[in-house]
């Protein structure tokens, strides 16, 4: 069962501003679920995307073998290269298979580093991550 678990790929990427990059990375061996939200509202039903991504530390060592933190962007599969104009736009609202990433723990067993869950909840637009409360 755990092989199917962790069988997927994802790719990272870390903006960087004052250098004006992004860093690219692919993990494989990896959790992603990526989804629709829906919460009925006075106005009708509103509708945003939940994702979860979680990757064990025997797959890649966060802070070693990658970097992660809120606003990092997510993306399903081997994601494309990207430059520092094409960050802004790289977004869920123009593409179906990006996540805002809104939180990031790394958790322990025994002591030792065991894996790390990120993930989000945003809004129909893609824009601006929301408390998982919300």
């Amino acid at each position: 069962m755990r092989d199917r678990l962790f069988a997927q790929t994802v790719t990272a990427y870390h903006g960087d501003a004052a250098a004006r990059t992004v860093t690219r990375t692919v993990l494989r061996g990896v959790s992603w679920q990526h989804g629709i939200r829906r919460t009925p509202a006075v106005d009708g039903t509103r509708q945003g995307d939940a994702m979860l991504l979680v990757v064990p530390e025997q797959s890649a060592r966060w802070g070693t073998d990658y970097t992660l933190e809120p606003g990092d962007r997510l993306c399903a599969g081997v994601g494309p290269e990207l430059t520092w104009d094409q960050w802004q736009t790289f977004v869920p609202a123009a593409r179906d298979d990006v996540a805002v990433v809104a939180y990031v723990l790394p958790l322990t067993l025994g002591g030792r580093a065991h894996h790390l869950e990120a993930g989000a909840w945003w809004n129909g637009g893609g824009t601006g991550a929301h408390s998982l409360t919300n």
